[in-house]
């Protein structure tokens, strides 16, 4: 009885997500869609195959890159774009996400020669058009790939001046291997003069993750830090970061062949230390962890989490979003009602 009301209770929670990228949310028939109408050579051609290729993809971040641009080269026009954001706003419906701040990767769809107007327009109207139809307030975030060139990022920038009403925010994510964040610290430094909020990816357990996080804090001066979660190596840099309120965003995704979430015990670590800590999807449709209430439910009953802890990380989301002050208390103190309403009171 206590398991199904505790899944209730997060079922029901109003949920915030911040570490979600646009592309890592194609299901298997999205894909094979996409591939027969714009006539791509794709060599999955059921969605049992497809299921086998992420299943057996290589592990670790380089292997799922791989296999994840693999899909994402299905997506080809802006009305792939708009189907792509629109359907991931109706799952967020469906998984009772209010608000959400949505990652996309203009360059790599560059690279393939589709335009960043395309980009950005199909998924800017996917987003006010999902937002009109289901009530999920987006943001967007393009991010900068870090395996290219610095003038790559650059010509994003540019491109991306005219649309600047559009996106709130500036990333950094793909391969990061050699590719450590000062690379981007002139980028940064432009994007800061046209007003954009920083976050950047520091995977976990990646080369020098702990340094690169401390990169990110004083040359590239970021407000967030996806994942992160190597940052409990120094505390240090733990004080740090809760010296600047830099909100962190891991993913406790699995996959099949996982025993349960993963880096459960180490994002609990970072919870008890009391860094501004939420929990995320990443790419749910590459995951067995899907989105967001399944993954709650699942790292709730892996960490034994209280109702209130569920609480508190819906908060910490909340509280480390780009909303306005005013639209975070608003979005705040709906949670709390419902938390009281259910016999929960948050100090």
């Amino acid at each position: 009885m206590e398991s199904g009301n505790m899944k209730a209770f997060i079922t029901n929670l109003p949920k915030a997500e911040l570490h979600l990228h646009i592309e890592g949310t194609l299901s298997p028939q999205t894909i094979l869609e996409l591939v027969a109408r714009n006539n791509v050579d794709f060599p999955y051609k059921s969605v049992e195959a497809v299921n086998n290729a992420l299943a057996n993809r290589e592990p670790g971040l380089a292997g799922f890159l791989d296999h994840h641009y693999l899909v994402v080269s299905v997506v080809q026009t802006q009305a792939d774009f708009y189907k792509v954001t629109y359907e991931l706003l109706r799952t967020c419906q469906d998984n009772n996400i209010v608000y959400v701040e949505l990652f996309f990767d203009p360059q790599f769809h560059a690279a393939r020669g589709i335009s960043f107007d395309a980009v950005i327009n199909g998924i800017d109207r996917g987003r006010c058009d999902g937002a009109e139809a289901f009530g999920v307030e987006a943001n967007l975030i393009m991010c900068i790939n870090r395996e290219r060139s610095v003038e790559s990022a650059f010509e994003m920038l540019a491109q991306a001046r005219l649309h600047r009403d559009k996106i709130i925010g500036l990333g950094l994510d793909s391969y990061e291997e050699d590719n450590p964040p000062r690379k981007f610290a002139e980028v940064f430094a432009r994007a800061r003069k046209d007003g954009y909020r920083f976050t950047a990816h520091c995977d976990v357990d990646q080369t020098n993750s702990v340094q690169h996080i401390w990169e990110c804090l004083d040359i590239l001066k970021v407000e967030r830090i996806d994942h992160g979660i190597n940052s409990i190596e120094d505390p240090q840099l733990v004080e740090e970061l809760k010296r600047r309120n830099i909100c962190l965003t891991p993913c406790p995704v699995w996959r099949s062949t996982d025993p349960g979430p993963q880096d459960v015990d180490r994002i609990k670590k970072m919870f008890e230390l009391g860094l501004l800590v939420t929990l995320n999807t990443d790419d749910p449709a590459e995951f067995d962890s899907g989105y967001l209430t399944d993954l709650l439910i699942g790292v709730q009953e892996a960490s034994g989490y209280s109702k209130g802890d569920m609480v508190r990380y819906m908060m910490n989301a909340f509280e480390g979003s780009w909303l306005s002050r005013s639209a975070k208390d608003v979005y705040i103190k709906s949670l709390l009602e419902y938390a009281a309403a259910h016999g929960v009171i948050m100090a």
